[in-house]
């Protein structure tokens, strides 16, 4: 066989290597895009993290930039809102401190969020306190035993968004008062209807803005805050996390069965897709086979 028909043959075979394992590829995709949408797919129980865990706690994330109100002294309406970050020796000796500072302010926790184990601990403790109080009970805060990672104070003057609320409910309150007189004066059943209409519309809307307004004033009295505790250097216990060999052993042959399963499924495709490249091949070399025989 000259040099050019082997160099035809390599490159075909290339070629149907190269589409063999691309169409293995795909097929592999499409199959596990289709369990995953039908609910068959899993998950890897020994993934080191608990599949159940995120779900249960993101509906309980505050979020603390678009909640309290506080009135300043200029009678401004602005949102405010702080967060702190530590890391301590004793998380737990931490939040008794902030219990302790609560006392003194008047603060009420209105949310823990406690998740991790060992050193990997961490603590979210969310306060709430009178805003009169907010900047002294932070600082406070920040002089609790630990390094600071983080702080952060940020405001939000919503003043105009409330001035607006205030004139809009002024403007719909007056239009309420003329439909109401109208209403008294109205003869025909076809005037009363379309007035009683117009009125309901209009106290449906000072309804709402009401509400809105209530919630702004509801929130004027109190601040937010949020302080998380983390374990430091000086804190971590080597012994702490308990060693379980057979728990280790399970994991291991997890791992082991999940390997051979791969395997075997990676086998179970190349024999399916073997005529693909088998059949060109076997074609190439009958061909090279007559072609020896007839220069023969």
């Amino acid at each position: 066989m000259n040099k050019k028909a082997l160099f035809i043959i390599l490159s075909i075979l290339v070629f149907l290597g190269i589409m063999f394992f691309v169409s293995i590829l795909i097929g592999r995709v499409r199959y596990q895009t289709s369990t995953e949408e039908s609910g068959y797919g899993y998950i890897d129980s020994y993934s080191g993290v608990e599949p159940s865990f995120l779900p249960s706690f993101e509906g309980e994330k505050r979020d603390l930039a678009s909640d309290e109100l506080v009135n300043n002294a200029d009678g401004s309406k602005v949102q405010k809102n702080g967060s702190i970050s530590f890391l301590v020796e004793k998380i737990d000796d931490s939040v008794e401190s902030v219990k302790i500072i609560n006392t003194k302010y008047s603060g009420q926790i209105t949310n823990i969020y406690d998740y991790g184990r060992g050193n990997d601990r961490v603590v979210t403790v969310t306060v709430k306190v009178p805003v009169t109080d907010f900047e002294s009970y932070y600082e406070e805060v920040r002089d609790i035993d630990g390094e600071v990672t983080y702080a952060n104070i940020s405001t939000t003057d919503v003043t105009e968004e409330y001035i607006d609320i205030t004139s809009r409910l002024k403007n719909l309150k007056s239009v309420e008062t003329q439909l109401v007189g109208i209403l008294e004066g109205a003869e025909s059943i076809t005037d009363i209807l379309a007035v009683q209409k117009e009125l309901n519309t209009v106290r449906g809307e000072i309804e709402s803005y009401e509400q809105r307004k209530r919630y702004f004033d509801s929130q004027t009295d109190y601040s937010y805050i949020s302080i998380s505790f983390s374990i430091d250097k000086t804190g971590l216990n080597i012994s702490e996390d308990e060693w379980k060999p057979w728990g280790e052993f399970k994991a291991a042959l997890n791992s082991l069965v999940s390997v051979l399963k791969g395997f075997v499924n990676m086998t179970i495709w190349l024999l399916v897709f073997s005529p693909i490249v088998l059949i060109p091949v076997g074609i190439v070399l009958y061909i090279v086979k007559r072609k020896k025989q007839k220069m023969v």
